[in-house]
């Protein structure tokens, strides 16, 4: 009794061992995507291709059948008959059968054997065709032959070695075939032939090369289209990063905005009115440090907030009509003391025009190149200057300060960017003021540019868009005269506002412009004081009074108490974005950002004024 054995020693099936001839070969050959995409070609091209090789070797039996070579004419046409008709049923149980069509590996054996037996049949057929037929005849058989081998070759051109071995056993037949006949008529074949053979097979390399070079490059494509998809996707990926990040410094900073401001806004006016209320000098200078250091310090909140704003996109330029001498006017007065402090000359040559842009926006901007300009500059003068030049004014800050070398102009505008200030000395600056200029700019359209020269100074020029002649018509002339009053104020203002530092340092310094003063923190307080015989000629409200009370609303109902819809009526926040400030604006009410620039603020009332006077009788 034979002892068992394992099945795991046990010898494989016959089946596994041996999966067949075709398998084995085709397990072997190693075909290139390109090469594989070819025989793809050439079993899709097979019914129309081998229609006419099969015409072509119809034509040869015809003309060869009744000669001396008839019989084994017959013979050869019936075997070439049984080729094409295999070479059919290849492509019929390809069409037939999807799982041949996703394995063209396995199909390029069979293919390429039919070609080379189709190949061989028409060198065979050189052998049998042992008598010199009719000159018909033979051109015939010889042009179809080479039709036959181009064709062929053009079709195995990127498998180099089975097209020389196609070419060859048809070819190279019937050349042996035209020189054992010999005679001019057939050595002239058989050179002809030749040449044709070898330019065939030379042209079949070059398209090979041709070929490899295309798939070569769409492989190159598809890793650059897959790198480009990968950077993309990195792209996308550190956008969203930095948007989340503008996102939370804007969260940041909102948060932050209104609890820093409201003080800032209390200490800024109460600064202001001991400034102007007090008569000893000791008290007018400390107030005058406080007034600096309150404007250093809404400088800053106001540049990063700008800043941060602009980067974000959620500035919305607010466009209006104003004359620019009255705008510069506000702007100077601050600097006009600074450079007189200085021993600085300050000059200013500006034509009379009525400009369209953003009044808070452009004073920003120029408020920041003239404290630039003056800052800079330790002899000589500053100066501002302005002319009518293809529908916009150019505005130009000059000065004789130190000037820019060329390789700081770059970076200038750049955030924190500063010139000779390795000590981040504050007196200088916080490297912020123009990089809100450039932002601002870009918003407004101004196209900033700068021009300078070391030892010698600098230009910064600014492009305002001009009002249209229509529009400078109906420019508010009352404007002017109102912002640039210094005469004292006759103005009854009612101020209200649920933050008791800020109601009382405004009450305050109003009051010291010579203003009649109501003040209220909440809406019942204002309407107590309507209620007392108090009728205002402007109002100067918070625009939160508390949760969910707004002071838009807060208008709309003192107005209605008054019977007075068009009363002058200001916002003041410390928000620079949300619902309320959105609405306040589109509800046409001006608004003041905390801290509150008396300037600003004195604008307004001078509006107030002016219509008051207007409304009253003569």
């Amino acid at each position: 009794m034979k002892p068992s054995v394992p099945a795991a020693l046990a010898p494989p099936l016959k089946a596994q061992r041996d999966p067949g001839a075709r398998g084995l070969i085709a397990a072997c050959l190693r075909f290139s995507d390109l090469q594989l995409q070819q025989v793809e070609q050439m079993i899709r091209t097979t019914p129309w291709a081998w229609m006419l090789a099969a015409l072509g070797g119809y034509l040869c039996y015809r003309e060869y059948a009744t000669g001396a070579d008839g019989a084994r004419m017959q013979a050869w046409f019936a075997v070439y008959c049984f080729l094409v008709a295999v070479r059919g049923g290849i492509w019929v149980a390809w069409a037939l059968r999807p799982g041949l069509r996703s394995n063209l590996a396995a199909m390029a054996l069979p293919l390429m054997a039919s070609s080379q037996s189709l190949a061989l049949s028409w060198g065979v057929l050189c052998v049998l065709l042992q008598s010199d037929g009719p000159a018909q005849a033979e051109a015939i058989l010889h042009i179809t032959m080479v039709t036959v081998s181009l064709g062929g070759a053009i079709r195995l051109s990127t498998m180099e070695r089975s097209a020389i071995v196609y070419v060859g056993l048809i070819l190279g037949p019937l050349v042996l075939r035209d020189i054992w006949f010999g005679g001019s008529y057939h050595l002239g074949m058989a050179m002809i032939v030749t040449l044709i053979g070898v330019y065939t097979l030379l042209s079949s390399r070059e398209l090979s090369r041709a070929l490899h070079e295309i798939q070569a490059q769409r492989r190159r494509n598809a890793e650059l289209v897959t790198a480009l998809s990968a950077e993309n996707e990195r792209s996308r990926s550190a956008r969203q990063t930095a948007e989340e990040a503008v996102a939370a410094r804007m969260r940041f900073f909102a948060s932050a905005n209104h609890d820093l401001r409201q003080p800032l806004n209390a200490m800024a006016l109460l600064a202001q009115t001991l400034h102007t209320v007090s008569t000893q000098p000791q008290v007018q200078q400390l107030s005058e440090q406080l007034v600096a250091c309150a404007d250093g310090m809404t400088d800053v909140v106001d540049d990063l907030l700008d800043i941060t704003r602009a980067d974000a996109g959620s500035i919305s330029p607010q466009w209006s009509l104003f004359a620019i001498d009255a705008l510069l006017r506000d702007c100077c007065r601050p600097h006009q003391a600074v450079a007189a402090a200085k021993g600085l000359k300050f000059e200013m040559a500006i034509d009379a025009a009525t400009i369209r842009s953003d009044r808070a926006l452009l004073t920003r901007v120029l408020t920041n190149l003239l404290a630039n300009a003056i800052r800079y500059t330790r002899k000589g003068a500053v100066r501002i200057v302005g002319s009518v030049d293809n529908g916009r004014l150019r505005l130009a800050i000059e000065d004789t300060g130190i000037g820019i070398t060329p390789e700081h102009l770059p970076h200038i505008f750049d955030e924190f960017y500063q010139i000779d200030n390795p000590a981040r000395d504050r007196r200088l600056g916080y490297g912020l003021g123009l990089a809100t200029v450039k932002r601002l700019s870009e918003l407004l359209d101004l196209g900033v540019t700068v021009r300078s020269q070391p030892g010698q100074g600098s230009v910064f020029e600014v492009q305002v868009p001009l009002a249209d002649v229509a529009e400078s018509g109906r420019a508010d002339d009352a404007e002017r005269l109102a912002a640039s009053s210094t005469t004292a104020l006759a103005a009854r203002v009612l101020v209200v506002d649920d933050d008791q530092s800020s109601l009382q340092a405004l009450q305050g310094l109003l009051a010291s412009w010579g203003a009649e003063v109501r003040a209220a923190g909440d809406m019942a307080g204002a309407l107590g004081c309507l209620q007392t015989g108090f009728r205002p000629d402007a109002l100067v409200v918070d625009l939160r009074l508390g949760v969910q009370v707004s002071g838009i609303q807060a208008i709309a109902d003192l107005r209605l108490a008054l019977n007075e819809v068009e009363l002058p009526a200001l916002i003041v926040t410390g928000d620079v974005g949300g619902d309320y400030l959105a609405a306040a604006r589109e509800a046409g009410l001006p608004v003041l950002v905390k801290p509150v620039r008396p300037s600003q603020l004195r604008a307004f009332l001078g509006h107030a004024q002016a219509r008051g006077r207007e409304r009253a009788p003569d």
